[in-house]
């Protein structure tokens, strides 16, 4: 008994001496461990970090890169990321636009130049565009690529404000000149207010068409007046799921892969960390599950930004900054750094060493990619 006494006290005395490490340490010393990067001048990427990238479209029948909006750098990346798909069998696109804007963004690869159509669309529309995420030359040469390896293009969101008079106009200017004739007081009032056109003279103008794809388009811009008006999160989440299922649903072969590119916070596997509802990504990821395939996502972020005023910003140093500063702090001038965020998924005591979002992305996320890019 005295010497199981003995036993105990050393074995307490011992246990008060190791020191369990933080989760930051943890973190830190697995992040070390799963880290690598890769270069990018507008050709080719080269790197273990894009090796890493590319091989998920040979490991899961979902991919989804998650962005930050408005990246010339990120199109020109996946332009050579449609490529390297195309390779392991996606022939499916999902974009952040309407369906009617996905059909029309179609059509444009199919040009003699969708460069400068696309441009063109832009140049009277501000920063966003006309269709926002396909205003630059970056984003044509997307759509090039997307043509010449024969992509099918989903639009899964609203129909957003900047398109609604390019919708309208389709609507009107294709019909004969004496529907023109009749509807001409209902076009003028609908270009009038634009932005938020009235429901009642949209349903004037869809009544008196007969093509299908525009009575949807019109339909789309009233859901999406209703979006904007209430800043309705859940409408827009569940239009989202709406319109990918219709695609998917549509394709005979239920395995068929898709590529995703939209803002990373629709991509979460869970929960939507700005909105807190369960969006397009966690959709997919029990998709996949379902269909005993694979779902891998990917956040990208970056850490500088230059505002209108051309001040530099770093988000690490901004107190209300938009990503955890555990990621920005990977940050290399020169290399784009890719965190595989799988092994992470350890047991962490939730000891705030780390910021409660850094513990969300690592349960929401498969990869992380810190960019080079000074975002202007």
């Amino acid at each position: 008994m005295l010497l199981f006494f003995a036993i105990l006290g050393i074995n307490l005395c011992f246990g008060q001496t190791v020191k369990v490490k933080s989760d930051s340490t943890k973190f830190n010393k697995i992040v070390f461990e799963n880290t690598s990067s890769f270069q990018f001048d507008g050709t080719k990427p080269i790197g273990k970090g894009w090796d890493i990238l590319e091989k998920q479209f040979s490991d899961n029948q979902f991919v989804a890169w998650g962005e930050y909006h408005n990246s010339k750098q990120l199109s020109q990346l996946s332009s050579y990321v449609l490529e390297a798909a195309s390779k392991n069998g996606f022939k499916n696109w999902c974009v952040e636009t309407s369906p009617f804007v996905a059909k029309e963004l179609k059509q444009i690869s199919r040009t003699k130049n969708p460069v400068d159509s696309i441009i063109k669309l832009s140049k009277d529309k501000g920063k966003y565009g006309t269709f926002p995420f396909f205003r630059t030359k970056e984003d044509a040469e997307m759509l090039v690529v997307a043509n010449k390896y024969n992509y099918n293009i989903w639009g899964i969101d609203q129909e957003y404000q900047m398109a609604f008079t390019y919708v309208i106009n389709k609507a009107f200017h294709l019909q004969s000149p004496n529907f023109k004739a009749r509807y001409q007081a209902v076009y003028d009032s609908l270009i009038a207010k634009w932005w938020m056109p009235k429901v009642k003279l949209l349903d004037s103008l869809k009544k008196g068409i007969t093509q299908p794809e525009l009575k949807a388009a019109l339909e789309d811009i009233k859901i999406s007046r209703t979006i904007y008006y209430e800043d309705n999160n859940l409408m827009r989440a569940t239009l989202m799921k709406k319109n990918f299922y219709q695609y998917y649903d549509h394709t005979k072969d239920k395995n068929k892969k898709v590529f995703f590119k939209l803002g990373a916070n629709h991509l979460a596997k869970g929960q939507n960390l700005s909105t807190h509802l369960y969006d397009l990504g966690n959709a997919v990821f029990e998709l996949s599950q379902h269909n005993q395939t694979n779902f891998a996502n990917v956040f990208f972020l970056n850490r500088y930004y230059i505002t209108e005023k051309g001040e530099l910003i770093d988000d690490l140093e901004d107190p209300d900054g938009e990503y955890p500063k555990e990621f920005l702090k990977l940050y290399q001038k020169d290399q784009w750094v890719v965190v595989d965020m799988r092994p992470l998924r350890v047991r962490y005591k939730n000891d705030k060493t780390l910021s409660e979002a850094t513990y969300q992305i690592m349960d929401k996320y498969d990869f992380i990619v810190v960019s080079p890019e000074v975002m202007k």
